[in-house]
């Protein structure tokens, strides 16, 4: 499960979050900007209402601000909306500066801005 929520206003830079729940447990993904892009810091928290309480308490975002995301594609980044990897992946061989973005139904490299 996925959410998104935009702030008010911006605080400390942060102007957008994200929530992300898996097996894990729950990420709470801050961004300083509106567009999808990879996250600028990210917190984990045990339990997906552990990471509301603490977007609500830090940042404002009601329950009702927040805006459904599909889930992530497998090996794709959690943080990003669209369907972005990390180049070499799914073979096994990862290359942590490199990303892939799928287009078209296509992976294509892709330079990320933020």
């Amino acid at each position: 499960m996925r959410k998104t929520a935009s702030l008010q206003q911006p605080i400390a830079d942060t102007v957008r979050l994200m929530l992300h729940e898996d097996e894990h447990g729950a990420y709470l993904f801050g961004y300083k900007t509106l567009v999808d892009a990879g996250c600028q810091w990210d917190t984990w928290f045990e339990t997906i209402a552990d990471a509301e309480e603490a977007a609500f308490e830090q940042y404002g975002v009601s329950a009702a601000s927040w805006v459904p995301v599909a889930d992530p594609l497998p090996e794709c980044q959690h943080d990003w909306i669209a369907p972005v990897r990390v180049k070499g992946r799914s073979e096994g061989t990862p290359s942590g500066s490199y990303f892939e973005k799928l287009v078209d139904g296509q992976w294509v490299p892709f330079d990320s801005l933020f």
